[in-house]
């Protein structure tokens, strides 16, 4: 059975991580880790302050994030406006992505016999938006900054811990959209411009490879970065041999004039691309990832679609990690 145990004082430790013996990185990041009174053991959750955020202790070399997915919206919380946060202080939730986080978790689990790291923010987006910097994110409330920070820490725990455990790890931060063309957007931290240049102008420089949230990986890639992103093995390839439409993929190398969401804020701070650096995370690290915005229908919208597209994901990670990033999949040594 889960455990739900309270969060107590946090004691912040600075955590330098060990690159594996096998690594090719020979820097690894330093990341602030936030522990509670009592050792965080996987599988069990976590709570901050008021149950608003939720941290599910991980062994495993991946990290799932779920900042808009809550429903809970509490009197005591002003809600979030334009007026009062500036900004877009957009408020719709992303529609059963804690759901679809749980779902990711529970399959990894029983694919690979460990827990992911799982971060949820359990407050709706109109209380508290955990994708935005800390000012439009909670208005200046004192409860919903302490939220903010709570999910933020509980993410960088979770890297420092995947770093020093792991050597490397991947991290998905998870939201829903409700765009007309049903495809799963995968934001690599490029703008739908980029995405739309010809395979051999991404590839001639670092300067997009550098700005992605899969830096580190594709530097230490013999493949050419173009490839990684829509190539025949890339994530959205995988996908698609899943039945799941994605972009960029070789059939959809860019949005073609559609709308796309690139990558917020917890993309740039939790992965490895080189706007980490200016928002708390660490450029050139050794967690990379991608934000996963996914439709509505046929993923989200029911617990067997929610099914389906985990153990799709699970089967994606499973290939794409051992062969891009050189992760094995399988629960740390205690």
């Amino acid at each position: 059975m889960t455990a739900w145990v309270r969060a107590g004082a946090f004691v912040s430790i600075l955590a330098t991580a060990c690159s594996s013996s096998t690594s090719p990185i020979t820097t690894p990041p330093t990341d602030t880790v936030e522990t509670p009174d009592t050792a965080y053991l996987p599988g069990e959750s976590y709570f901050g302050a008021n149950d608003y955020v939720e941290y599910i202790a991980g062994d495993l070399p991946i990290i799932l994030g779920a900042p808009h997915g809550g429903d809970l919206e509490p009197l005591s919380l002003p809600d979030r406006t334009a007026a009062r946060c500036g900004g877009s202080a957009t408020v719709l939730a992303d529609r059963n992505t804690r759901e679809v986080a749980l779902a990711v978790r529970e399959e990894l689990r029983d694919r690979f016999g460990g827990h992911a790291h799982v971060v949820i923010n359990h407050l709706h987006r109109v209380k508290l938006d955990a994708n935005r910097a800390i000012d439009e994110a909670a208005c200046g409330n004192a409860a919903a900054e302490r939220a903010w920070h709570e999910f933020q820490r509980f993410l960088d725990r979770s890297r420092g811990t995947v770093a020093q455990r792991h050597g490397r790890g991947w991290f998905i931060d998870l939201h829903g959209h409700g765009h007309e063309i049903q495809r799963l957007e995968l934001g690599y931290l490029l703008e739908a411009s980029d995405l739309g240049l010809d395979d051999e102008t991404l590839s001639a420089t670092d300067d997009y490879l550098e700005e992605s949230s899969i830096q580190t990986l594709a530097a230490a890639s013999d493949r050419a970065f173009a490839e990684l992103l829509r190539g025949e093995t890339s994530l959205g390839a995988l996908y698609e041999a899943h039945g799941l439409p994605a972009v960029p993929s070789p059939s959809a190398p860019d949005p073609g004039g559609g709308p796309y969401f690139t990558g917020g804020y917890n993309t740039k701070r939790h992965t490895c691309g080189d706007e980490a650096a200016t928002v708390g995370g660490q450029a050139g690290g050794v967690i990379c990832g991608v934000q996963i915005e996914a439709h509505y229908t046929g993923v989200r919208d029911t617990e067997e679609n929610r099914a389906r597209f985990a153990e799709a994901t699970a089967e994606v990670l499973g290939t794409y990690l051992p062969m891009h990033w050189q992760i094995e999949i399988a629960p740390a040594s205690p």
